[in-house]
């Protein structure tokens, strides 16, 4: 006897999801991490200006965190059912919520400006001390016992 097995669906109750909140709700969310992320990234340009480049990661991870907590407030926004509110009772919110928006990217491109100036000035000082290195080790030699001894011509050109 062959038993046939057969796949049964079975009936899953959906319920109406009540666990939205208010839109002002996200909105002062959104808010808040703005005001957060501001913060944070003053505190990244006061890192980078003081050359604390240990505190450049704790706080280049907060900002990540931030932003995506930015994005996904943004996206319930974008869902929820009052959204068509934004154009008119919440106007005036959204556009202080834009406004911060503005000033944290302009903060953001100018601590990006300053990352890529220190790294700059690190590759020169790297260059120069490489250069310096290499002037003075061009001329040592070793002896038997290992040690090292500046021999041959010098580089310096001195006329008396």
């Amino acid at each position: 006897m062959t038993e046939s097995r057969k796949f049964v669906f079975n009936k899953v109750n959906v319920t109406k999801n009540n666990d939205v909140e208010p839109l002002k709700y996200y909105l002062d969310l959104q808010e808040t991490i703005l005001d957060k992320l501001t913060r944070v990234i003053q505190s990244e340009y006061e890192a980078l200006r003081d050359r604390m480049v240990a505190r450049l990661a704790e706080l280049s991870s907060a900002k990540s965190d931030l932003m995506l907590k930015l994005q996904s407030n943004d996206q319930k926004i974008k869902l929820h059912p009052d959204v068509d509110k934004l154009k008119t009772e919440f106007a005036a919110n959204v556009l202080i919520l834009k406004d911060k928006l503005k000033k944290c990217k302009f903060r953001n491109e100018v601590n990006g400006r300053l990352i890529v100036m220190n790294m700059q000035a690190s590759n020169k000082l790297k260059a120069v001390l490489m250069e310096a290195r290499d002037a003075t080790t061009r001329n040592m030699t070793y002896n038997a016992k290992g040690s090292a001894s500046a021999k041959g011509p010098s580089r310096l050109s001195i006329s008396a």
